[in-house]
């Protein structure tokens, strides 16, 4: 007991005095919360509806995951980068006010893209209920306005327990209400009042955020056409390569509904959303590395220069590789354990998909982290070049191998993409932060052998009897 209490009261010492452990330690957190509560519920809803309804409800999801990811890619990069430069200290309020206008730009955009092309998307997917759920998330994105723009606002200043407060209250209510309407309300568990407690849950969660960013928030208008046109001129490329490599992973999904069927359509796109769900467990530390290590390295290029951008980088990609190598072994030996948990027997179907693409999964760390890292040195236009030229390559094999194939066709192409992906991304940052992979093997091979020395340690020391 008594050591318990040691390494308790050691690790809040930690927690509070090393950045890396802090914000990492809450990003984790976040995005933990983010796949407990979404994976519980995703497990009630996979019930509940027929694969039908599964299917409209994965092909939705998605759509929102897409917007969201790239809204927040776009505000989020450019901001923190302008707001770390020397050159725009004196002018924080502009670029905040810009960040705002470019905010509610894009969510017109999408709101009006939903009023006049929703039935167009519903025909593309072959899907036509997923019209009036489009039609719905207009409220959602109204919502994401303020909701999206405070989060950047903490995240600039490093605020992550704030954000994991707000996203925990969002997740933790709509995980709570799809219980009780589950357990107690049934007639009643429907999309459209699935769609309800989404916007509700997005409430919340916007007033948690709003409560914990205001004192950083804009008092008055500063509006500086130059600061916009640059910020314009920035975050086009990252919103071209957010919106590029978040096409990419969804191709899957879009692509599968689009070439097969209906009929197959709806039993394939919900087997590779359970997939997905899968992944989204794995991409955790992967995410919450990406989101500390960009304004890390915004603020190390300027004081310590690439050199330490580089080392970070190595240091990373070899600590997220060093948790996602045995998660990915257990889940490619025990496959069905992993499905039955998560949505049931009635989707084993997955089983092949699952064990074919899971291993590939290890170079999904690469991809979270390639981005940030070259938007933090300035080099979003490389960026947005790599992100296009995988895309194409991404849709194209695809498209071949479901039709060549059928259903699993979009397993092998995920396959076959992520090895081009990662030689194309490994040849970049070996150019521009000069990448070392026999430095990532080394530091892979030291946290396994810390953690040895760890548990050696624990075993040897007398309080651990």
């Amino acid at each position: 007991m008594a050591l318990i209490r040691e390494l308790a009261i050691y690790k809040m010492k930690l927690l509070k005095s090393s950045f890396w452990l802090h914000s990492i330690f809450y990003t984790i957190l976040q995005r933990f919360s983010l796949f407990f509560f979404g994976a519980v519920s995703y497990m009630v809803i996979v019930r509940a509806f027929v694969i039908e309804d599964n299917a409209v409800w994965s092909l939705y999801l998605t759509a929102l995951m897409l917007f969201e990811t790239i809204k927040q890619g776009l505000l989020r990069n450019p901001t923190i980068k302008f707001l770390g430069m020397p050159e725009y200290a004196e002018k924080k309020s502009e670029v905040q006010y810009s960040a705002l206008l470019l905010n509610l730009l894009f969510s017109l955009i999408a709101i009006v893209a939903i009023i006049f092309f929703g039935n167009l998307i519903g025909d593309f997917l072959k899907t036509p209920k997923i019209v009036p759920l489009l039609t719905w998330s207009i409220f959602l994105i109204v919502l994401m306005v303020p909701f999206n723009h405070c989060e950047v606002m903490l995240q600039a200043h490093f605020k992550f327990s704030s954000i994991f407060w707000a996203h925990f209250i969002r997740q933790g209510f709509f995980f709570s209400s799809v219980l009780v309407l589950y357990f107690f309300f049934k007639e009643y568990f429907n999309l459209i009042n699935l769609m309800i407690l989404q916007i509700v849950a997005l409430f919340l969660g916007t007033i948690v955020m709003f409560i914990h960013s205001r004192q950083y928030l804009l008092k008055q208008i500063h509006f500086n056409k130059r600061v916009l046109v640059d910020m314009l001129h920035f975050g086009k490329y990252i919103f071209g390569t957010n919106l590029f490599s978040n096409l990419a992973r969804s191709f899957d999904q879009f692509i599968t509904a689009n070439v097969l069927s209906p009929s197959d359509g709806k039993t394939y796109v919900p087997y590779y959303n359970v997939t997905s769900r899968i992944y989204n467990m794995m991409d955790v530390p992967s995410l919450a590395a990406a989101d500390v290590l960009f304004p890390k390295n915004v603020q190390t290029l300027e004081t310590d220069g690439l050199g330490k951008v580089k080392y970070h980088f190595e240091r990373m990609i070899a600590t997220i590789l060093a948790i996602i190598i045995p998660a990915t072994l257990f889940i490619f030996l025990f496959p069905k354990l992993i499905i039955f948990i998560l949505a049931g027997e009635k989707y084993y179907g997955v089983v092949p998909i699952l064990q074919l693409t899971v291993l590939f999964c290890v170079t999904r760390p690469l991809g979270y982290l390639f981005g940030s890292t070259l938007d933090s040195i300035g080099r979003p236009k490389v960026n947005f070049w790599i992100g296009l030229a995988y895309m194409l390559i991404s849709l194209l094999v695809n498209y071949v191998c479901l039709f060549r194939f059928g259903g699993m066709g979009a397993a092998y192409a995920s396959m076959i993409n992520s090895v081009i992906g990662m030689a194309m991304m490994i040849a970049v940052l070996k150019k521009y932060i000069h990448l070392e992979v026999r430095n990532i093997f080394k530091y892979l091979v030291n946290v396994y052998r810390d953690i040895f020395k760890l548990i050696a340690r624990f075993r040897k020391s007398p309080a651990a009897d």
